[in-house]
Formats: C-alpha cells, structure tokens, sequence
C-alpha cells in the first residue's frame, strides 16, 4: 500500500513538471470560478448599508409597521418592535378578550420568548398556565407510556394556557411597551404607494392606518395575503376543541396523545389546564400531495371526535361517562409553509399562521408563531436601522425563521408520511418508553415540543437504538405475534 502510494505521487510531481503552464492556467481558472461563486452568494445574500428611508423620514402619521392581526406572532412582533423603539401599530378585528380554537400547548420556545416579555409571569399569577410533566401517548396498537419528563429536561416541555387568556395577555404587553394597539379593526384591503413608500391600510369602516412596511398575521385563512397574491389556496389541515369541567372527567395526567390508526398521521390529545380543566382536541394531518392520507376527510373531524369521547377505548376511559364537555368547535391549519409563494417581498412579511409556520407533523403553531414575530421584530429594526425595505432586506425575516425552525418542516412532512405508511414506528417508539422509562418519555417530548429538530431522529445515538426497537416490535408482532392489536377500530364513512 505505501508502495502504491509513493509511486501515485511520484507520477503526479511528473506531471505537474511536465505540463506546468497548463496546471497553472487550470488552477487560475478553478480559483477563480470559487471566488465568483462566493462573490455572487455573498452579493445575493447581502442587505443593502443604506436605504431611501432614513430614520426621521417617517411622516408623523405612519408607522414604522402595521401588523394586521393581535394573535400571537403579530403581538410578539409589536412587541418586540415597540421595545427596540420603532413606532407600531398592530391591528385587530376583534375586541379582546376573544377566542382562538386550538390545543392550547405553549412548548418551550413560546415559554421562554413569554418569560422575557414578562407574560409568563403574569400567567402564573393569574392561574392561567398549567406546565405539564406526567404524559405521554398510546401508540397506533394500544400500547401506552405515561411518564414525567420534568425532572429529566430540567423544565416543563409545555404548558396548557387557554387562548382567550395568551391572546390578550400578550396583546397588552405589546400595548404597554409602546405599540399602538387598534381593536375593531377588520382590514379589508391594502395599497402600497411607491413615491412615499408607504402602505395604506383599510378597515371596514374606512378608516385608514399607513406604514412603511405591512405584516400579514392574520390567521391560517389570512384574507389579506391571499387578497394579495401571495397565498394561493385554503389550508388543508384542521383541528377540533371542546373544554371538559373540571372534577367531571376520570383524567389523572397532564398531556396524552393518542393515535388511533384510522386517523394517521393525526391524533387526538388531551391537555390538562388550571383547575383540573381539560382540553380535548382532535388533529387532522395531510400528508402527501393531494390531501389526507388514507380515508380519512376534512369532513369526518366531527364524526371522529364525537365518536372518539364516546367509544375510543382509551380516551372514553380518560374522560369518563359523567363528563361535562362543550360543543366541538374547529380551526384551519395552514401547515408546513402550505400554499404560501414568499414569506417576504418589497415593505412585506408574511408571519404566523398566515404563512404557514405551524409543524407539519404535530400541528403546533404557538411557539413557532412566537420566534417568527420575533425573528420578523429583529428583521424590521435593522432595516429600520439601514432605511432599506426592498426584497434584498426583507429576507433577513425569512433566512431567520428557516434557520430557528424552517429547515424542518420537511423532516416532519416527511415523518407524518411515514408514521402513516408504517404505524409501528410509533408502536416501537411507545415499546421502548415502557422498556427505558422516562428517559425515553424525555428524549420523545424533546423533540415534539421543538427543544430538538425532528432531524434528531437521524442522529446515530437515537436511530440506532430506534431501528432496533423497530425491528423488535416488528417480531414481537408479525412473527411471533406476542402482541395483539389492543385498539378497537372505530367504523369509517362508506
């Protein structure tokens, strides 16, 4: 081997010795074409030093931003602007308090951006936040964990907070730290002028609110991007919720997921909130290109969440006959980025719900609503900084948010596919719970509440011993047929 080595370099310095003038001009040539490559990225990449629009241009009556819409990555956003002093306004059609349907879990990256807005605290001290530490879920076949991950993490991976109470709690904040705060105010349409650089806002009313840069967040079905152009289709996904009174049900945890396999890759989940308040909600995930996976349909939501609190083997156990539950009420998910053609454009962003920035895979949205605002907060300060709000600016938002969250929405596209096509996955993964205990719990709600990538998966120290699970549970199942299917199939629409 040293031999063979020794005479490749010999015959390399014979060449270059023999064909100098030609090794020179192709080294020339492939130097050069590195360093145009790196200038043309670094050229695409950079923002503009100096914009047309100086701090102290701003006429007296615009703002710096009008956000349209107060729901979480419009209020952080305001927030966060208002704080880093630039002048913001942050326009609702509804009057607060009011009611967003979601599964109300608030994962570990919301829970830090609400404790430095100062909300979190506000929270607990009104008895509005529940941190969940028993949980888990029940697998496909029926096998369950329920564990505590708490003391594994070191902090809760998730709270239960109730939207009616997040929504103006961190509306308000965004008030009191400057930010101008319109409710009542229902957009319908908005125009930007190039000669002032300027938007201007309408409400249903005819008022008007001008600024230099509009932010769409407002909402899933986003009325005004898809007015705009920049949305091009309905949101495909869809989730129910009704609140359970407390001390009517049987439920002894803080947050399950169940996953009948009727309904992969969704599930339902119930989350404890204060005062022994339960909230029951019911996820439909698409998956694939053309909608839902399997038979299931938008339209069976009611069926199968109704059906679900009545004979779901497991969750009918949890709830309990004597239960007092509220009337299903629904919400559109937009996920993964879905039907969006750009998150930014000249004086635009796009935030929150409305762009799509909820997890393909789980259908959360309230952390990542949150580090978009603020992602967006961060972008607009500096272009307020430069003066420049052109496209070449405007992207910093969307770089960020790919980078904090983004760059995985295809790992969870790709993992509901899979659970759907292969149910044992999750069947293995709750197996190996019950072998290794809250370890595995931890490591599991880790990645489900965004404290790790789903690309964690993919790292040898976790796939490894997950293939092995896999393969376990496949002989325990199909081979030597130790475990029996233990959840009863539901009857789907003909």
């Amino acid at each position: 081997m040293a031999k063979f080595v020794e005479n490749a370099f010999t015959k390399a310095e014979r060449f270059v010795a023999e064909n100098k003038k030609e090794v020179a001009i192709g080294a020339a040539v492939t130097t050069g074409a590195l360093l145009a490559a790196y200038a043309y990225r670094r050229a695409q990449s950079a923002v503009p030093a100096r914009g047309p629009y100086p701090v102290g241009s701003l006429p007296s009556d615009a703002y710096d931003a009008v956000i349209v819409g107060a729901g979480p990555s419009g209020s952080v956003c305001a927030y966060y602007m208002a704080r880093g002093g630039a002048k913001v306004a942050v326009l609702e059609k509804e009057t607060f308090p009011r009611d967003k349907y979601c599964g109300d879990a608030v994962c570990t990256p919301a829970i830090r951006i609400l404790e430095d807005m100062g909300v979190l605290q506000e929270l607990v001290a009104n008895n509005e936040a529940h941190f969940a530490d028993a949980g888990g879920f029940v697998s496909p076949n029926g096998t369950s964990y329920i564990g505590v991950s708490k003391a594994k993490l070191g902090e809760a991976a998730c709270c239960a907070v109730k939207r009616i109470n997040l929504d103006i709690r961190v509306a308000k904040n965004a008030a009191r730290a400057g930010a101008d705060l319109k409710e009542k105010f229902e957009v319908t349409g908005a125009t930007f002028d190039k000669a002032s650089g300027l938007w201007t806002v309408t409400s249903a009313t005819g008022a008007t609110v001008r600024g230099r840069v509009l932010v769409c967040a407002d909402g899933a079905t986003s009325r005004l991007a898809t007015k705009l152009g920049y949305c091009t289709e309905a949101p495909k996904g869809i989730c129910s919720r009704a609140f359970i009174e407390g001390g009517t049900h049987n439920t002894n945890f803080d947050g399950v997921c169940f996953y009948p396999k009727w309904s992969l890759p969704g599930y339902a989940a119930i989350f404890r909130h204060p005062n022994d308040e339960l909230n029951f909600c019911y996820y439909l995930i698409p998956c694939g290109k053309d909608g839902y996976c399997g038979d299931v349909k938008e339209s069976d939501l009611a069926r199968l969440h109704n059906d679900a609190i009545k004979a779901d083997p497991f969750i009918s156990k949890a709830i309990g006959p004597n239960a007092k539950i509220e009337r299903m009420r629904a919400a559109s998910l937009r996920l993964g980025g879905q039907g969006i053609k750009t998150t930014f454009d000249d004086h635009l962003l796009i935030i929150g719900d409305a762009a799509g920035h909820i997890d393909p895979y789980t259908g959360e949205g309230i952390h990542t609503a949150m580090m978009g605002g603020k992602a967006a907060a961060q972008a607009l300060l500096a272009m307020r900084a430069t003066g420049d709000y052109s496209k070449q600016s405007t992207k910093q938002y969307e770089a960020e948010w790919r980078r904090l969250y983004g760059h995985d929405f295809w790992m969870s596209k790709a993992f509901a596919e899979v659970v759907y096509r292969f149910p044992i996955l999750l069947d293995a993964v709750a197996s190996e719970m019950q072998r290794k205990g809250d370890s595995m719990m931890a490591k599991w709600a880790e990645i489900m509440t965004n404290m790790q990538p789903k690309t964690y998966f993919l790292r040898p120290h976790v796939a490894i011993p997950l293939g092995i699970a896999v393969v376990r549970e496949f002989i325990d199942q199909k081979i030597l047929g130790t475990k029996k299917d233990n959840y009863q199939m539901l009857p789907m629409p003909k």
